[in-house]
């Protein structure tokens, strides 16, 4: 990544670049500023697949994931959650995943299929623990309270190794709020920007967190990936 007078030139990163965003909601205090924090949540992009988007075989834990231009690799982690049952079993969870094609991919279940069919819903989500196969260029990071909320500090931790190993990085402090609906919530921001964005490397991961356990908090970061 081009360096100038010592700083980020974020127009001169690779091209093409593709709008990169991610939510996450942290609900539970993490105190821990070591490397292996507690109570922390990824801030990874969330998909929501096509409805029935699993293939099962019976008497096989293998299951064939569809999920168009997925951009994943072999080896990669991903997170399933909303599925209902295909053939007996109910991916959810964390799995590696073997890649097939550019639209399809494998997973391995924990127990086997009792017949073949396909299956899983309309609310299967997966949200993909790397943040882009190049990197990703974050302009703007912020949390907001989804309810009443207490003073906390919000964290910020990046990992560089699959989240084996969290570093803190940075934190902004997120002001006591009591929802009201004639007042406008003053957010949490850290403080990134087009100018002065968080640059972050192939594979590399974010993990958020609150010093105080609250109803909920809201974290939102935007930037470009490449």
């Amino acid at each position: 990544m081009p360096v100038v007078n010592g700083t980020l030139s974020p127009n001169s990163i690779v091209t093409p670049q593709q709008i990169w965003s991610a939510t996450a909601v942290a609900t539970t205090a993490n105190t821990t500023y070591t490397d292996s924090p507690t109570n922390t949540v990824l801030l990874a992009p969330l998909y929501l697949l096509n409805p029935n988007p699993f293939s099962v075989t019976n008497g096989s834990p293998v299951v064939t994931v569809t999920q168009a231009a997925h951009g994943l690799a072999t080896g990669d982690t991903i997170t399933i959650a909303g599925a209902s049952a295909v053939g007996g079993i109910t991916p959810s969870g964390a799995y590696q995943v073997t890649v097939l094609t550019a639209n399809t991919y494998t997973i391995t279940h924990g127990s086997n299929a009792t017949s073949t069919t396909t299956g899983g819903g309309s609310a299967v989500t997966v949200q993909d623990s790397r943040t882009s196969r190049n990197g990703v260029r974050i302009s703007r990071l912020t949390a907001l309270a989804r309810a009443t909320n207490t003073a906390t500090e919000c964290q910020l931790f990046v990992s560089h190794d699959g989240g084996t190993t969290k570093r803190f990085i940075k934190s902004a402090l997120l002001s006591a709020y009591t929802v009201a609906t004639t007042t406008a919530q003053t957010g949490a921001d850290f403080g990134y920007s087009d100018s002065a964005p968080l640059p972050l490397g192939p594979n590399d991961t974010l993990y958020v967190g609150i010093s105080v356990t609250n109803t909920g908090i809201v974290f939102n970061a935007q930037g470009f990936a490449y």
